[in-house]
């Protein structure tokens, strides 16, 4: 495999990574080899109609997902759009150098590029072990499914930036491309994705001010190419880490009398230039402690009230995060929800039927903890 470029995530027990890649995923070397190789499919459709995909490539060679899909190790399509398969075959294993399948079947018709980061919820939930740590896929529904290069690796790449940082069991992530046309399109976007986040870690780390780092991603983010999604979690933490600076730096202003009606119509009125002028954009944090979090299906709302509220009148003191709106999908949120629950001294969940059928409450139940 030729590595193109990679990205080095920090982590309680020493750096993860993120590697763009060029090579043939049914033909992973020895030394690459992965646990877990990662592939798209439309939902419960495994039939080989294009002999370009690499489901067709895997079928040629043996392996046929179709019949794995039959006798599934772990099934989260109807919360999660993935499943996982149960280990392939000794032979198999030695063959190809990757053990076990998961498979992405986001909906027809859904913004796929939003739906991905649910392959590293899955993980989450499977709680792998040091020995399922190295997972591999190529830009996940960017073939037959036509999601454009440029919308759906910059999701790849913030999703699994924000669950490395998290803590996710693992220890390299190969994003693994198969034409030049594929490194062509791909490789720039990487690097630029790389830069963003060599930003956010030296602003946390203080070795640049947040201020100035914000700045300089802003700029790269301007100059990107034309049609490409911006990283959403890591543009929202640049954006609190330079505000937090802001607040601490900007001194209060000193009182001063209201101006006559006179000073008033002879000052200088704001141009469109000066009101155009480039600031840091207000965010939402999640920062607040919280006695409890509440993690309910949104179809129990008057009986989750109820409870809230006679909570609140042995207690009224709690502070309880309980989100009453719609949830929805996309890193944003995921992150939110994962700072409010990570500063929160416990968790409930109000379980139904609904909470087991509900996607977003998945997303809920299983965000770093």
């Amino acid at each position: 495999m030729q590595l193109l470029s990679q990205i080095n995530i920090p982590q309680k027990a020493g750096n993860a990574i993120i590697q763009l890649l060029q090579d043939d995923l049914t033909a992973i070397p020895k030394e690459h080899a992965v646990d877990i190789l990662a592939i798209s499919a439309y939902p419960n459709n495994y039939e080989v109609v294009d002999n370009a995909t690499l489901m067709a490539a895997l079928y040629a060679k043996g392996i046929v997902v179709a019949d794995l899909a039959k006798d599934k190790a772990a099934d989260l399509l109807g919360n999660l759009n993935c499943w996982l398969s149960k280990p392939l075959p000794p032979e198999q294993q030695q063959q190809f150098n990757f053990k076990k399948i998961l498979c992405f079947e986001p909906p027809p018709g859904s913004e796929k590029e939003k739906l991905v980061a649910n392959i590293f919820r899955c993980i989450n939930n499977f709680a792998f072990d040091k020995q399922n740590n190295i997972i591999a896929m190529p830009v996940l529904a960017s073939g037959n499914q036509k999601v454009p290069m440029e919308k759906m690796l910059p999701a790849i790449l913030d999703a699994a930036i924000f669950w490395l940082e998290s803590g996710l069991p693992l220890s390299c992530i190969k994003l693994v491309l198969r034409s030049e046309t594929q490194v062509a399109a791909a490789l720039p976007i990487f690097i630029q994705a790389k830069e963003q986040y060599e930003l956010k870690k030296s602003a946390k780390a203080g070795a640049i001010s947040a201020t100035a780092a914000w700045k300089m991603f802003d700029q790269k983010t301007q100059t990107q190419m034309p049609g490409t999604a911006t990283m959403l979690i890591v543009e929202n933490e640049m954006k609190e880490l330079a505000q937090k600076e802001s607040v601490i730096i900007t001194p209060a202003p000193m009182p001063v009398p209201a101006p006559s009606p006179a000073a008033v119509a002879l000052s200088p009125q704001p141009t469109p230039e000066t009101k155009a002028a480039k600031e840091i954009p207000s965010t939402k944090s999640a920062t607040k402690e919280y006695d409890f979090f509440i993690s309910y299906s949104h179809k129990q709302i008057p009986e989750v009230n109820l409870f809230v509220e006679a909570l609140l009148q042995q207690q009224p003191e709690l502070n309880i995060f309980y989100d009453k709106t719609s949830i929805p999908t996309g890193g944003l949120w995921i992150k939110l929800i994962s700072e409010a629950i990570q500063n929160s001294k416990a968790v409930i969940c109000i379980l139904s039927p609904e909470y087991a059928a509900s996607g977003p409450c998945w997303m809920s139940f299983n965000a770093p903890k």
